[in-house]
């Protein structure tokens, strides 16, 4: 019997601001068209309006005035956000809707949605369509010196407020829903925590020669590759003294990184990051590209020794670049924190957390002795099924509120 799954809209807001929320999105639209087609109504993006731009401007004024930083007003890129949905095998269709609750409404009803996701903010228990809610992590509780008094007071509000009217939460690990309930224990929402799902569709958008974009980023031959945003928790000194330590064992390989170089919260990071490579000595070696096409990152990651990802905290498994790396089937050399003890398949090794000199041991012993990776049907087959699983999840869930 074919089970009757309900119309999904997909909410694209603050997730469609930066390259790991567009990946999850795309990751979700995948999932759900693979198990039911139909099911995948709209992705939902606001339209800024005129008074909200005018209203950031003001704010931001008062924060230069009064020597705070300021928060860069950044669109909703919506080419990108297209591309990458692409990317899921869906037929897409983008709606905008003006921002309010009303309007959000409006706009799902003559879509056809009957239920809405992820929802990373309360829409509160009168809105008229089931919603289902989402928090990416707790980052601000387990990190708290990574944030300032007022945002960990903001990310408390907006939390407390989703668990206190959302039906059900999603989650992208069993590390963050433990987070939950250690740290919000007095709010029962049920919570789901999603299966982790790596895309096996991303090898086939990655099939640019080594040669071509070797030369379009003037690439080194043999190179190991971080691909993060330059955010402070990403914690790429530990790679680059790690690298250091490569070197001095007589390991004369490249580091390729690609991503954002900005940190909102640490502007003078990636100053840093630049003096500490010229310090150790590994200009030459190290080979910063900043944020590439994705199409692009994912050649450059497929010609690779190896994904190192030395992040010291996640909301999933490992993070966009280690589900990229076991897409495509590359070797990952990940920091040892919970979040990425998860991971569940692909050809992965740990290191602990914050040691370059285990890290630097564990990328010799990958020179030393490559893993054998599996052959690319058995990854496709095995992606294939953790994605109708997550499917299955997402419609479960979003059936679960409408009765």
């Amino acid at each position: 019997m074919v089970t009757a799954y309900p119309r999904v809209g997909i909410l694209a807001d603050t997730l469609a601001r930066w390259t790991g929320g567009i990946d999850f999105l795309r990751m979700c639209v995948g999932a759900i068209n693979a198990v039911s087609p139909d099911s995948v109504q709209s992705v939902l993006v606001p339209s800024r309006s005129i008074q909200k731009s005018v209203l950031r401007t003001g704010k931001n004024g008062i924060k230069a005035l009064i020597g705070r930083t300021i928060t860069p007003w950044e669109p909703i890129p919506k080419g990108e956000l297209v591309d990458a949905l692409t990317l899921s095998g869906a037929k897409i269709q983008i709606a905008e809707f003006r921002e309010t609750r009303h309007a959000l409404a409006d706009v799902l009803s003559k879509r056809g949605a009957e239920v809405l996701l992820p929802c990373e903010s309360s829409l509160g228990h009168s809105f008229p369509i089931p919603w289902v809610g989402y928090i990416p992590d707790l980052q601000h509780k387990q990190l708290p010196y990574f944030f300032s008094e007022s945002e960990r007071r903001g990310r408390d509000k907006r939390n407390i407020r989703l668990l206190r009217d959302a039906p059900v939460i999603i989650v992208n690990a069993h590390s963050v829903l433990s987070d939950i309930k250690e740290f919000y224990p007095d709010l029962k929402t049920r919570l789901v925590a999603l299966p982790f799902c790596p895309s096996w569709y991303l090898g086939r958008h990655s099939d640019r020669s080594a040669q071509k974009t070797g030369a379009k980023y003037r690439l080194p031959q043999n190179y190991f590759i971080v691909s993060n945003q330059f955010w402070k928790h990403k914690s790429h000194e530990t790679a680059f003294m790690a690298m250091r330590y490569l070197h001095d064992a007589g390991h004369h390989v490249h580091l390729v990184c690609t991503g954002k170089k900005t940190d909102s919260r640490w502007p003078d990071h990636f100053r840093y990051l630049e003096d500490l490579i010229q310090r150790i000595g590994l200009r030459e070696y190290i080979h910063v590209l900043g944020l590439v096409p994705k199409a692009d990152q994912l050649a450059i990651m497929q010609h690779s020794l190896a994904v190192i990802q030395p992040t010291l905290f996640e909301g999933g498994p490992g993070g966009g670049a280690v589900y990229d790396a076991i897409s495509l089937n590359v070797p990952a050399v990940v920091s040892d924190i919970p979040v990425n003890r998860e991971i569940d398949i692909g050809a992965v090794r740990f290191f602990s957390a914050r040691s370059p000199e285990d890290l630097a041991e564990k990328l010799i012993d990958l020179l030393k002795n490559p893993p054998q990776t599996p052959s690319e049907e058995e990854t496709r087959f095995r992606l294939q099924e953790r994605q109708r699983e997550l499917g299955r999840c997402l419609l479960e869930t979003s059936s679960s509120i409408l009765s």
